[in-house]
């Protein structure tokens, strides 16, 4: 246990930060997780939808960056993923429609 007054004081603000930062943390989590199950699950469901939770998703990485919950290239890198497998589903689709 700390005992300096400001000792207890940074403790307090890094456990303030703590859950604020892990409840943005599991936000992205939600967002992200919903943009890859409607990219599986897109046989049935329109594409528009699709592209609504994949840009959702990426809208909330880059708040979440910007929070400084996660880093630059974190984010980066999970919206290069999502957004690949958008481009590989809209391509499919294309094959479909004119094969």
């Amino acid at each position: 246990m700390p005992r300096s007054k400001t000792a207890l004081k940074v403790m307090r603000r890094a456990e303030k930060r703590r859950l604020r930062n892990r409840a943005y943390r599991s936000r992205m989590r939600t967002f992200v997780k919903r943009a890859w199950s409607a990219l599986q699950s897109a046989g049935g469901t329109d594409l528009e939808q699709v592209q609504r939770e994949v840009r959702m998703a990426c809208r909330i990485l880059d708040k979440t960056v910007s929070k400084g919950v996660i880093k630059k290239n974190t984010a980066a890198r999970y919206k290069s993923k999502l957004t690949k497998a958008l481009n590989r589903l809209m391509e499919q689709r294309k094959e479909s429609e004119s094969g």
